[in-house]
């Protein structure tokens, strides 16, 4: 069996008896729940998924509330601090995400022997949750534990109205899930929203578990906000009736999506190292509304997202680009043409680099502003470290002769890339060792007087593991220092090996 996680969202629905103190918790006849909305922050880094839960729930009597929700591997469960869905609006309206329906939305290895039948991992109170994470071995033993469980809880549940959820609970693990986590809160007779849990776990797709809801039923919405090293695109549509079941009255909508930085996303998961320095991290909607009678719960494959912004396009005139709102950032526009201009002479790309108006000739790739970095978090005497000013064209230089002893291959890119001078753009890595920026007009006298830093572009060995990069930095006539820099590539990782000292003319 698979070592799959399940926290299903069975609801058990049950009220305190009249004049106990902590007393039986029984089934009464005539309390109804309802779900009004249910709203999650899926945050997925192409290993591991945050999944943020938020749900609107109201009841006709105050009542105790039972949920558990299918997850795919074993996670790690925590209260969400401060309000990441207050901050997820924030960010939605401050990065102007539209919404475009759809057409079709606007229609109606066998393990080690088990030694228990049932493992608890986790029983810990968190905020308004009691929590209770087990491992399951065996179905029929789980059943036995998930009464006494009920007990304990002071619940005495009716089998005959458990049968939904023992059904759920033997088609999860029938499919390979073997863990499950308990959530108990108290539910008041007016609408409320749940105070959320984050559960962080490992997969390799985007998930967010629908089918329990069937057990509710009625209608609702369901609102997942999206942060992913990607764009979802159109491909959604192909497996939508897979999922949702679109009938009458049903409707679903994929918002555009927008970029985020790694300072954004700690607003709503404060882990800086969850999304990588040269991530590109984008925020996406997705929300559905319509009757709970989901077919499957939501999946994406992350190979399928795309890197780059997700648009609304139409043409703005025969034969000319297209038009595509809202706008895109510069940083969007960025991640465009990290994309596109490698393939630009690839006639299976060359239409779309026309319709999103790419400048390809002198744009600089990302891998290149790596190297400016690991630059300047070096020690090159005359040549500033740390925080660092660049002008923002780069200077053309030229390796002649045998001076510097690397390979052809090597000084050949080099030479090539340093013909003409590039414009550069605040395209560095967010990796915290090292601040650099362009110098703009707002640069203060002080700096001016500092002296001017620039570089030239960098030319790179054939397996892209060494490369070569030319940097000074001018302090006035005939006074300062410039080099030629061989930079190998170190586990991921850029790193001076060796520096040529080169005459200030």
């Amino acid at each position: 069996m698979k070592n799959i996680l399940v926290i299903l969202v069975f609801v058990l629905v049950v009220v305190n008896s009249a004049g106990a103190d902590r007393g039986p918790v029984m089934w009464q006849e005539n309390v109804s729940l309802s779900q009004g909305s249910q709203k999650a922050i899926i945050l997925h880094n192409g290993t591991e998924e945050v999944l943020i839960l938020g749900t609107e729930l109201k009841a006709s009597s105050e009542i105790d509330l039972l949920e558990f929700i299918p997850l795919p591997s074993e996670p790690a469960v925590g209260l969400a601090k401060g309000d990441p869905f207050v901050a997820a609006s924030r960010l939605i309206a401050g990065k102007g995400l539209s919404f475009m329906a759809d057409e079709l939305a606007t229609k109606g290895g066998p393990g080690s022997a088990p030694t228990v039948p049932v493992e608890i991992r986790l029983s810990e109170k968190i905020g308004v949750h009691d929590v209770t994470s087990v491992k399951i071995n065996d179905i029929d033993g789980f059943s036995r534990w998930l009464g006494d469980f009920f007990r304990k809880k002071g619940i005495e549940a009716d089998r005959k109205r458990l049968s939904g959820v023992f059904d759920s609970a033997r088609d999860y693990i029938g499919r390979g899930y073997s863990y499950f986590v308990f959530d108990l809160v108290k539910v008041a007779d007016r609408t409320r929203f749940v105070e959320p849990l984050i559960y962080r776990f490992r997969t390799g797709g985007i998930y967010y578990p629908l089918k329990t809801s069937n057990l509710i039923g009625g209608k609702g919405a369901v609102e997942m906000i999206l942060v992913l090293p990607g764009s979802v695109t159109d491909d959604l549509w192909q497996g939508v009736n897979r999922v949702f079941g679109m009938s009458a009255g049903a409707r679903i909508e994929l918002s555009s999506s927008s970029k985020l930085s790694r300072a954004d996303v700690e607003t709503l998961y404060p882990d800086r190292g969850f999304f990588g320095p040269r991530s590109r991290i984008y925020m996406q909607v997705l929300r559905y509304r319509g009757p709970y009678r989901f077919k499957e719960d939501f999946t994406y494959d992350v190979a399928k997202l795309t890197p780059y912004a997700y648009r609304y396009e139409r043409d703005s005139w025969p034969g000319g680009g297209k038009e595509f709102i809202p706008a895109f950032t510069v940083e969007e526009k960025r991640d465009l043409r990290e994309f596109f201009c490698p393939k630009s002479g690839d006639p299976q790309y060359i239409f779309r680099v026309t319709d999103y108006r790419l400048d390809c000739w002198s744009f600089i790739p990302g891998e290149e502003y790596d190297v400016y970095a690991a630059l300047f978090r070096g020690r090159l005497g005359g040549i500033p470290s740390g925080r660092v000013e660049l002008e923002k064209g780069t200077t053309a230089k030229q390796v002649r002769g045998g001076r510097i002893k690397v390979d052809k291959y090597l000084v050949a890119d080099f030479n090539s890339k340093n013909k003409v001078s590039c414009t550069l753009e605040n395209a560095f890595p967010d990796d915290g060792l090292s601040s650099v920026r362009i110098r703009d007009d707002r640069s203060d006298a002080t700096a001016r007087a500092r002296g001017k830093t620039c570089v030239s572009r960098v030319g790179f060995s054939g397996d892209r593991t060494r490369a070569l990069v030319y940097v000074d930095h001018i302090e006035g006539p005939r006074s300062g220092a410039a080099y030629y820099v061989i930079l190998a590539k170190k586990e991921d990782r850029w790193e001076i090996t060796d520096s040529f000292p080169e005459a200030i003319r």
